[in-house]
């Protein structure tokens, strides 16, 4: 017996493309935030001795604070997806319910529905799978920004006792 029908083999192919795509967006994503993250901490290793460096010291802060609004700015754009997959997921689960309810020529408990509809929606959920993955990494950097930040008012501050 077939569970799939042709329109429901063609909706999870694309489903199944756009989350390869996706995937590969969120991974280049990734590597140019990494990219232009990197940098900024190699400022931590400079000599603090030199009076010149505290400039590069507030020029790597205030990168820094506009990195954090950028990433904020993502993640919020990326919730906003994730909400609509999940709402899509919903509409799709109680469709795919209702089906197995009624229309399936066998017939099965709850359990077995839910294991039927999983089956149907995996390619959805592995989409906001991908999304919750990235709002993380997202928010992961932005807590490593915070703390660069808090580093970088550390050694102003230890410039600042020393009198330089």
């Amino acid at each position: 017996m077939n569970l799939y029908n042709q329109e429901e083999v063609d909706r999870i192919n694309k489903a199944k493309e756009t989350n390869d795509k996706m995937e590969e967006f969120f991974n280049d994503k990734r590597a140019e935030w990494n990219k232009n993250v990197e940098p900024l901490f190699k400022v931590l290793s400079l000599d603090l001795s030199n009076p010149s460096n505290s400039k590069n010291l507030l020029e790597a802060q205030s990168i820094a604070l506009s990195f954090r609004q950028q990433i904020n700015e993502q993640i919020n754009f990326f919730l906003n997806k994730r909400s609509k997959e999940t709402t899509k997921i919903k509409k799709l689960r109680q469709e795919k319910f209702v089906f197995y309810a009624t229309g399936f020529g066998i017939k099965t408990n709850l359990g077995e529905k839910g294991i039927l509809i999983d089956g149907h929606i995996a390619e959805n959920d592995r989409s906001i799978e991908l999304i919750e993955s990235y709002i993380e990494f997202l928010r992961e950097t932005v807590r490593n920004l915070e703390s660069f930040g808090f580093s970088i008012k550390n050694m102003i501050e230890l410039m600042n006792y020393l009198g330089r």
